[in-house]
Formats: C-alpha cells, structure tokens, sequence
C-alpha cells in the first residue's frame, strides 16, 4: 500500500459520528430511532406523537351515576365508585348533582370522600329562602377534589356522601367521576 494507512472497523460507536448526520435510511431497518435507543426522559412534548400513547398507563378512570338519592339526617353515599391502583397516584375526584325539595323548602350538605373520610369543606347545594320546588329547578351543583397526598397501590371508594339539613330532599342524578395520575 503505496503512502496510505489501513485499518478494519467492525463497530461504529458515538464518537465516530458527526451530530445530526444519521438518518432513518442509514439504520439497517430505515426505521426511525425506537424509545430504546433514546435516553429516558430526554424527549419532550413536541417529540412525541400523543396518539401513541397508552392513556392507561399514565391515568385510569373510573366513574358512576346512580338514580335518585333521598337524604336522610345521618350521611349517606349517594354514588360511589371504587378504584384500583398499580402503583402509589393522585387522585381527582369531580361528584355532581343536582338537589330537589320533595315538599317545601329543604337544604342538603354534600362531601367528596375517599376511603371512608371526608374532603375538609362540604358543598351546601342549598335552596332560596322561599319554597323552591318547581320542576324547573335544578339547583345542581360540581364538586372537584384532589387529596393533597398521593394514594397507596390498591383499591379505593370514592364517594359523594350527602346529608339533609332541612326538611325533604334528594339529590337527583348524583354522578362521580375519578381520575388517577400515576405518581413517579
């Protein structure tokens, strides 16, 4: 070999690249780079094809809606559902209802709750201070909460639990919807 140098390569590591001058057509199955190949949690939102996600992998959701819940003094759970988690994750919890007076004026206190306990505050659908039982009257009502803390793996109940104040209600189409976003 006249003036040259030769050597044989059998592997092409990262150094022997120039940035950006690899495409697809140059990998052996002209396929695009594959999540394996990418260093965990370098790629951000705008990299990502949303459609290709699994959603269940990063929330699960879980709702009920039940027919009408007649309140009496002590509490009751007018809908609930139950959820189950693969690993520890927050939870949003959204209950909506709409509070009717079965006869004369009526008013009813209604809280988010998981696992048996109570949300801090209660939502007071509540009614006019005049008779309001109309049929045009919804007074309905959202509730949203978020525990402050992430939940442990595992089932969960997760209810709206509604009490009367005052004389006769119900609570018509009482729904619940949960939400679990998977803790890192």
């Amino acid at each position: 070999m006249a003036g040259g140098a030769a050597y044989a390569v059998d592997k092409v590591n990262s150094r022997d690249i120039v940035n950006a001058s690899i495409r697809s057509i140059d990998l052996r199955n002209h396929k695009a780079v594959r999540g394996v190949d990418v260093k965990r949690n370098s790629l951000t939102g705008r990299q990502v094809d949303e459609r290709t996600l699994k959603a269940a992998s990063v929330a699960r959701v879980v709702g009920n809606e039940t027919g009408a819940c007649v309140l009496q003094v002590p509490s009751r759970n007018c809908v609930s559902t139950t959820i189950s988690l693969n690993r520890s994750s927050n939870l949003l919890v959204i209950a909506t209802g709409n509070q009717e007076s079965i006869v004369g004026r009526g008013q009813a206190s209604c809280r988010i709750t998981v696992d048996g306990l109570a949300e801090p505050l209660a939502v007071n659908p509540g009614e006019a201070a005049t008779d309001n039982t109309d049929v045009t009257a919804t007074n309905g009502f959202a509730r949203t909460f978020m525990p402050s803390d992430p939940l442990s793996p595992g089932p969960h109940t997760v209810a709206l639990s509604c009490k009367r104040l005052l004389g006769q209600v119900r609570i018509d189409s009482p729904t619940i919807a949960v939400v679990a976003i998977g803790a890192r």
